[in-house]
């Protein structure tokens, strides 16, 4: 098996930095206890499924608008507002435990979702543009989703210990952390994208047009695009419901936090060692046996699902930013990031408000059925260019040859 580590280089000037912010923008607190809060202030799972749907839609309604705002602005601007209102969010709901504020909350994590995770990938490919290095964008990328694994393996435990004072005091945590990353972010380069600053910079009804027409163009990024909404159906699923296969399986309540930390921790490791050139269809056969494997009652069951499906995610989302930061990166990196965003976010939209009856008819393991389904869907759909990844050059060429047409156009 050989290596997939990057070649000894140095980083652009900021870039580690902004990995250190990455990796605490993701840290949440209350993912393990997200069904357990819900339930203590009188939230079904039923209701908590069409609390996320409505969170969905929101995210698919601002996304790609908030991302083309991000370049506009700035992406490091972007982050420190993004990570500003997640803050505020989870200290809301550590400090007011009701459902109406479970409700209300929401725009705000939809805001803050839309402002981080297409800013915080546009401005890692604008850092790395800027250095010379934009090859290195997908490898950057799966470092950072390992690093995100291995952090939260000792942000859940941690939280299984918080959560022994109540489920809240995981939001609580997890405000703080996004507070820290604020002032990381403070300190980093204002990178942006080449049209940034230019009079002519785009709206978002014109990246909405140009995106349109490129749907309209490519077969292959229709295909591409399809595969990633319903990887992203299924691992939004599986994230909400994760915490309720492992009590099912005998797991406490209490410990769900540090089941998931050795999920994380053992998916990280996974990730990082499989080589680049592992064969993607191969990965998305893996995760589609860790979501079959969720309908087995046995703890070790579910946490070798666990492994198998945030492995999966983990080596495939680095792979989706970089073809979707070749096909429209050069209309702006966190407005092209978005794209991803809103994929990952559109099925669960349109699904989750039949979730909770799909729960009371399929229940749990009938989810993790559907989620298999999908996952396999998507391997079939994906088209050969993403499986194998296009390389540094081939993107190139096709960002000049898109401004070419734009220019004779």
């Amino acid at each position: 098996m050989t290596s997939d580590r990057l070649p000894d280089r140095r980083w652009p000037r900021g870039y580690r930095r902004l990995l250190a912010a990455r990796v605490l923008l993701r840290s949440y607190f209350f993912v393990p206890f997200i069904v357990l809060y819900a339930r203590d202030i009188g939230v079904s799972l039923g209701t908590l499924l069409a609390v996320e749907a409505f969170f969905s839609a929101l995210v698919v309604v601002v996304d790609v608008p908030v991302g083309v705002i991000a370049d506009r602005i700035g992406p490091r601007q972007a982050l420190i507002i993004g990570a500003s209102a997640e803050a505020a969010a989870a200290l809301l709901l550590a400090l007011t435990a009701h459902p109406a504020v479970f409700w209300s909350v929401q725009p705000l994590f939809a805001l803050a979702l839309a402002l981080t995770q297409g800013a915080d990938s546009g401005l890692a490919g604008a850092l790395l543009r800027e250095g010379g290095q934009p090859e290195r964008f997908e490898r950057a990328e799966r470092i950072l989703q390992s690093s995100s694994l291995g952090w939260n393996a000792a942000v859940f435990a941690l939280a299984s210990l918080l959560s022994l004072k109540g489920f809240a005091t995981t939001f609580l945590a997890t405000a703080v952390v996004q507070l820290f990353a604020v002032v990381l972010l403070c300190t980093l380069p204002d990178a942006r994208t080449s049209f940034a600053d230019a009079a002519d910079r785009l709206t978002p009804r014109t990246w909405l047009r140009r995106l349109r027409a490129a749907l309209q163009e490519s077969r292959s990024l229709r295909l591409d695009l399809l595969a990633m909404v319903l990887t992203g159906t299924a691992f939004s699923v599986l994230l909400y419901l994760v915490p309720a296969y492992l009590v099912a399986s005998g797991i406490d309540e209490h410990l769900t936090g540090a089941a998931t930390a050795v999920i994380s921790l053992a998916a990280a490791g996974v990730g990082y060692l499989l080589p680049g050139s592992w064969n993607l269809r191969i990965t998305v056969v893996l995760a589609a046996v860790g979501a079959l494997l969720f309908v087995l009652p046995y703890a070790a069951a579910a946490l070798l699902a666990g492994v198998l499906v945030q492995a999966g995610q983990a080596r495939l989302v680095p792979r989706f930013r970089a073809q979707t930061m070749a096909d429209l990166g050069s209309w702006g990196e966190a407005s092209a990031m978005s794209v991803v965003t809103t994929t990952a976010s559109v099925g669960f939209a349109v699904l989750a408000p039949v979730l909770g009856l799909l729960t009371d008819t399929l229940r749990p393991t009938g989810l993790a059925v559907l989620c298999t389904v999908l996952l396999l869907g998507a391997g079939i759909t994906m088209t050969e260019r993403l499986h194998r990844g296009d390389g540094p050059e081939v993107a190139a060429r096709r960002k000049e040859d898109r401004m070419t047409a734009e220019e004779a156009a």
